[in-house]
């Protein structure tokens, strides 16, 4: 008689699918948009189907036509942990980028901006650790984010300007932490880069 209990296969689609479950496809689906095998829509669109997935086997068919990554294949690119530094310098990150479950800006005499509009949440929900030393941090959220700023500030300055409110209430979770001394954090969902490069 086989060892293995009927929840160990994961062949089986009735079983109800797990976060962790989840969160493996929506690696998959992150590495396929970054290998080019899928567009941007198709890849949201597989997205919003992997986090409104209840079983096993309505996961399966997301990543069928997909190569799957090898057991220790991080889900996200390695530089996920790399903090972001301006140091004397203006950084911005924007445009179709993987967003990590956790990222940390640091911002001293100088500027970051991290533009998520056009972000690639391979997670429901993500961390920003926002610190600023007589600098300046710009978090520029998506219409459709649930956005939350639970960091401090000692003579220095948090705020969030325009509409508070999410667009939809689908989108991804972010939460903000971190501290501010001398320096400003600020969330908006519109913005004007500050500097632009002539050519």
């Amino acid at each position: 008689m086989s060892e293995l209990t009927p929840r160990q296969h994961h062949s089986d689609g009735r079983l109800r699918a797990s976060d962790e479950e989840r969160d493996r496809t929506a690696a998959v689906l992150g590495d396929a948009l970054a290998t080019g095998r899928l567009s941007a829509e198709e890849h949201n669109e597989r997205l919003e189907a992997t986090y409104a997935a209840r079983t096993l086997g309505e996961l399966a068919p997301i990543t069928a036509d997909l190569p799957v990554p090898g057991a220790h294949t991080e889900a996200l690119p390695p530089f996920e942990n790399a903090p972001v530094r301006a140091l004397f310098s203006k950084v911005r990150r924007s445009g179709q980028w993987p967003v990590p479950p956790h990222t940390v800006a640091r911002a001293q005499f100088g500027a970051i901006v991290i533009d998520l509009r056009q972000a690639v949440f391979t997670r429901r929900e993500v961390v920003i650790e926002a610190n600023s030393f007589c600098g300046k941090v710009v978090i520029v959220a998506p219409d459709d984010a649930q956005v939350y700023d639970t960091g401090t500030a000692l003579f220095g300055k948090r705020s969030q300007t325009g509409r508070r409110e999410a667009k939809g209430g689908d989108g991804p979770v972010i939460r903000i932490t971190g501290r501010s001394v001398f320096g400003h954090v600020r969330v908006t969902r519109r913005f004007k880069w500050p500097w632009h490069e002539s050519r």
